[in-house]
């Protein structure tokens, strides 16, 4: 390498030194002057783990990296350091320098020499697909002086949610894109992942009173940069900045026009204040568990409270009242009218909120039984294609699978699947499809899925162990079953799940010892009566009749799919059992009818 070139790596290295990304990275900073100048003066020699761990991480000569991973945790640090970097300040740098994984060895390419790179603001032929143009939003950086991701991430979302309002776009869902939050993937290797053409990612750097915002779209068949952008603005001018991008990125597709949000009276907030409050209720809002729920709930208050007409914060505090009573966190006979109000109110300012629409739909399904009317909402918040994804999987569960249409109910989550790939809600929504369409031996491979993604999913789990039920592997049933009720911390499904496995296989006394659980339980919180359910189901008690009933009068979720359960099947033929089916306006099934319907 002539002496030039390493001068010219040097002046790169110091601007890194000296970024604000690695401003208080004392470590980094080290250990990437340390990468490069061992490169530089030994070019032809790889860097061992033990040489750098001996020089910079060791005073003797006894540094053992079997005894120690600090080498390869502060590499993996450093290459997030430098992902970081040019997003944001070093996005415009003509050098750049890689550390690709499996190496300790440094990479210079030259930006600029990218003979395969497209004009700025249009795709070359090769790199827009002839069928359907389609990008994912990585979470952007959050590089302000606050920890809290709320704003970044928040960000990150409105700008998903503005381009699936686009026609012609593929837009991966929110879920997908998160799954890869903190993970130093190659664009390329996203790119198969999530099967997308582009990626956009970035970062955000927020103060007092101004908001710097970088982004970069690249293509993930070369890893090439499309374009890059830096946008310095007050933090009131955060809307336009959101929609600065959708059209750059829109523009850049030669896609159809994007919707003018601030064209509906709801679109935008009264004040920064109340679209800070309701981005802290998306972060809150997106972990679904009961206290993020109940906080997300708060924020949303303080958002519509700032900003009456604010029809996002109406729909997102909707959204959180429907999963209270959806996953029985509270009892569904009173959340569910709060969820109906916020929606209706949202609906009233913005017609076309598909999210609105859909928790509206899902109140129809779960608190009215009116699986007609609940379908007919559905397929508007589709026509509208916002949160495509969403509608979809939520339409499935609530008016498809109820009614036993599983191949219709398959064909929906597939469409989700596209959205989102690595939805783990999606895959365990299939193998609930296909559990109560009888095929276990399907349905498993979708909760393995699952539990691929996270270990500790307990709907997966459950699903899982319904499947060794099916096969007759009740042990193992069993352990899915109490694996669900540690990690879920009690889910009454996950109770009455191992309550009645217990009961089918003789151990009739533990069954009991859950239902007492249930009953402790329900003195300082609400419980489902699903549990109960489930274990006098099987344990052969006909007061499971008197838990039925007192679930429809909970508007219980889990009802919708009583029509078809198979684990109801003892039941079908007794005339209280076919008279709540009646009262829930569900279809009358038996065993045959449901398996002749594969």
């Amino acid at each position: 390498m002539s002496p030039a070139a390493q001068d010219r790596i040097r002046v790169s290295l110091n601007r890194i030194l000296d970024s604000r990304t690695f401003a208080n990275a004392e470590r980094m900073r080290r250990l990437l002057t340390f990468l490069i100048e061992q490169s530089l003066s030994a070019p032809d020699q790889s860097l061992k783990e033990i040489v750098i761990g001996t020089e910079l991480y060791s005073t003797a000569s006894d540094f053992d990296p079997r005894l120690t991973s600090v080498v390869r945790v502060d590499a993996t640090r450093l290459r997030t350091k430098l992902r970081e970097y040019y997003t944001a300040e070093g996005a415009a740098d003509d050098l750049i320098i890689d550390l690709p994984k499996g190496t300790y060895t440094p990479r210079f390419r030259q930006a600029a020499a990218q003979p395969e790179r497209p004009a700025i603001g249009r795709l070359t032929r090769q790199e827009t697909s002839p069928v359907e143009p389609s990008i994912a939003v990585l979470p952007f950086s959050n590089l302000s002086s606050s920890p809290d991701d709320f704003f970044s991430d928040g960000l990150t979302d409105e700008i998903i949610h503005a381009l699936s309002s686009v026609p012609g776009i593929r837009v991966v869902a929110r879920t997908s894109c998160f799954a890869l939050k903190h993970r130093n993937a190659d664009v390329r290797e996203i790119g198969r992942t999530l099967n997308v053409h582009l990626v956009l990612e970035g970062s955000v750097r927020k103060s007092e009173h101004s908001l710097r915002v970088t982004v970069q779209l690249v293509s993930t068949g070369n890893g090439y940069q499309i374009w890059s952008r830096r946008y310095d603005r007050n933090i009131h001018d955060v809307f336009a900045v959101q929609d600065e991008i959708a059209r750059e990125i829109v523009r850049t597709l030669r896609a159809s026009a994007i919707d003018d949000r601030s064209e509906e009276p709801g679109g935008q907030p009264a004040s920064y204040d109340a679209y800070a409050w309701y981005l802290r209720g998306r972060y809150h809002l997106n972990r679904q568990t009961k206290p993020s729920l109940d906080r997300a709930i708060e924020c949303f208050d303080q958002a519509i409270g700032l900003s009456p007409e604010y029809a996002p914060a109406l729909s997102g505090a909707a959204v959180a009242w429907l999963y209270l009573g959806k996953f029985s966190m509270a009892r569904p006979l009173e959340v569910m009218p709060k969820a109906r109000d916020l929606a209706g109110r949202a609906l009233r300012l913005s017609s076309r909120d598909a999210e609105a629409l859909s928790v509206a739909a899902c109140v129809t399904a779960m608190f009215d039984w009116d699986w007609r009317g609940a379908e007919h909402m559905f397929q508007q918040a589709l026509r509208i294609k916002t949160d495509a994804g969403f509608s979809t999987h939520l339409c499935t569960m609530f008016t498809l699978l109820p009614m036993a249409r599983f191949d219709e109910s398959l064909k929906m989550l597939e469409e989700a699947r596209r959205v989102d790939p690595l939805s783990l809600f999606v895959a365990a929504s299939r193998g609930a499809v296909l559990l109560m369409a009888r095929r276990p031996q399907e349905a498993e491979p979708e909760y393995r899925r699952s539990l691929e993604l996270d270990p500790d999913f307990w709907r997966a789990l459950v699903g899982l162990g319904r499947c060794y039920e099916a096969r007759g592997m009740y042990d193992d049933a069993i352990a899915c079953y109490e694996r669900a009720r540690v990690v879920s911390d009690g889910v009454p499904s996950s109770i009455g799940a191992l309550g009645r496995a217990y009961a089918i296989t003789g151990r009739r006394r533990q069954a009991e010892r859950l239902l007492a659980q249930l009953d402790l339980a329900a003195q300082c919180r609400y419980v489902s009566p699903y549990g109960k359910v489930l274990i006098y189901l099987g344990l052969g008690d006909d007061k499971v009749f008197d838990w039925l009933e007192r679930s429809c009068d909970d508007r219980a979720a889990w009802l919708m799919y009583l029509a078809s359960d198979p684990r109801f099947d003892p039941l079908r033929k007794d005339q209280r059992f076919r008279a709540i089916l009646n009262r829930l306006h569900l279809p009358l099934l038996d065993h045959s009818t449901v398996a002749a319907s594969r």
